[in-house]
């Protein structure tokens, strides 16, 4: 009976292992273990330092797998931009864990697919564009003087999580007409539940994402999916005052239009429009703009302590050009060369997004010359954006004149696609670089920072999440004028 019992299960296991064994011409890859494939290969943290590693043996399109799932894991820009690009790869993943996030459904913007994400994409593009260029530069300005006004000369404070509130305030002002209360608890609730999903998410997913079942017994899972929730009631806490007064003829945010658009289609089946789908737009908006914006700009204070002679630099050209009679415009960008230089020198050593959201085959396809079967997870290394030595000169040195001429002139990198490609591109990105733009010159118009005496020099390296973000560290801040 027992020879039996082992007998089946060795049976099953072997007939499962030749089922789910890679297919011919899949992309090589480190050896797979039987049954959960290479999961235990797969860091939690900085998932791009494993990629760096495997691609200087296997190449740039690596093949992995975990469970059932096959990955694609894909570096180096050329292979990057092409994926991003590529049709077969536009789709996300589905599967129960990913629904049970998101009412049971596939959402939003970043996580749906086909007919819905396209609704949600379209909606959402036409209100950022509706949005006008001034009323969004009137906004981040504001919110980027109240902040101006807390900060004391003289004071030593924490650099990271400086310009959080700020930036989570100018895309809630967008989407509700509302800033964020800091004396009120359910506010602040939301804040600390939108920090703490960040920085405990994986690029690369959790086992449950593989494996569904474990999300029965995964005490994380069940930690992560209260905090989303958590966001979802604040947001729809919000939606529920919006309905009361509601008035068709004169919306005022993304809500209200929202809300108009479900009227609007009410009879139509399918509809794509549901309060359920713009509770998560709303919170994809929050992802994609606050989180990345607020820790693209602590990074930049972050490496101006570190670069002393840099920040001198930006502060004589903001000199020159405002003259310190204004604060700074948008339409200052294109004096700023300088400026620009250090942000997007900021943006490629010390990206906030260094792996992108993973993206799905939605048929069978070949790609590098391999074969990618349908339903492979793609996960593009965007980190190796930034230092592809085919592109750049010592990419680990933090140089802004890379990105100037030979006489002086801002050159806008072509091969930095931080925020995307093709469809998928990141329906925020114009938002997230004019509050970059704004917040940092504003803030080094008024002041100059240092690293407080007795303070260690702080680390470049990244605290891994979703996004990633710098790890803590103070700065000494003094008034210039």
């Amino acid at each position: 009976m027992i020879e039996t019992i082992v007998l089946f299960i060795v049976s099953a296991l072997l007939l499962y292992l030749w089922i789910k064994r890679r297919p011919n011409n899949f992309p090589p890859g480190p050896t797979p273990l039987p049954i959960i494939g290479n999961i235990h290969q797969m860091p939690r943290g900085h998932f791009w330092i494993a990629m760096d590693k495997w691609s200087k043996k296997y190449g740039p399109i690596i093949g992995l797998s975990a469970f059932d799932t096959l990955i694609v894991a894909i570096t180096e820009i050329d292979h990057i931009v092409a994926a991003l690009r590529k049709e077969e790869f536009q789709a996300r993943p589905n599967n129960v864990v990913i629904r049970e996030r998101m009412f049971g459904k596939l959402l939003g913007i970043f996580f749906s697919s086909g007919e819905q994400w396209s609704s949600s994409r379209k909606f959402t593009v036409k209100q950022m564009r509706a949005f006008g260029k001034n009323e969004k530069e009137n906004l981040i300005a504001d919110e980027i003087s109240q902040l101006m006004e807390t900060i004391k000369d003289g004071s030593i404070v924490q650099g990271n999580g400086m310009f959080g509130l700020a930036a989570i305030n100018v895309i809630w002002m967008i989407v509700a007409s509302k800033r964020i209360d800091f004396n009120d608890k359910r506010s602040i609730q939301f804040l600390e539940n939108l920090h703490e999903l960040f920085r405990q998410g994986s690029t690369t997913g959790e086992i449950e994402d593989m494996f569904p079942i474990f999300r029965f017994v995964s005490k994380k899972f069940k930690h992560d999916q209260a905090l989303t929730y958590g966001i979802y009631g604040f947001i729809q806490e919000t939606i529920q005052e919006h309905k009361e007064i509601l008035d068709p003829n004169n919306p005022r945010d993304i809500i209200d239009n929202y809300l108009i658009e479900i009227e609007r289609n009410k009879n139509n089946h399918p509809s794509y429009f549901s309060e359920e789908d713009l509770t998560v737009v709303a919170s994809d908006l929050f992802s994609a703009g606050a989180e990345s914006t607020s820790n693209s700009c602590e990074f930049v204070l972050l490496y101006m302590i570190l670069y002393p002679e840099v920040q001198q630099k930006m502060h004589e050209e903001i000199d020159r050009v405002l003259g310190r009679s204004r604060k700074p415009l948008l339409e200052d960008k294109a004096k700023m060369h300088y400026t620009m230089a250090v942000l997007n020198e900021v943006e490629r050593i010390n990206s906030v997004a260094p792996a992108s959201v993973p993206h799905f085959c939605s048929k069978d396809t070949t790609f590098g010359g391999y074969f990618v079967p349908k339903d492979t997870l793609i996960l593009l290394n965007l980190r190796a954006v930034g230092y592809d030595p085919k592109y750049w000169k010592t990419p680990e040195e933090f140089i802004p004149e890379r990105f100037l001429n030979a006489d002086g002139q801002y050159i806008k990198p072509s091969t930095m696609p931080t925020f995307g490609l093709g469809q998928r591109t990141c329906v925020g990105e114009m938002l997230a670089r004019n509050i970059i733009f704004l917040f940092t010159t504003t803030f080094f118009e008024k002041f100059s920072i240092s690293l407080p005496p007795g303070e260690p020099e702080p680390s470049t390296m990244a605290l891994p999440g979703f996004t990633t973000a710098p790890r803590p560290f103070k700065i000494s801040i003094k008034s210039r004028y």
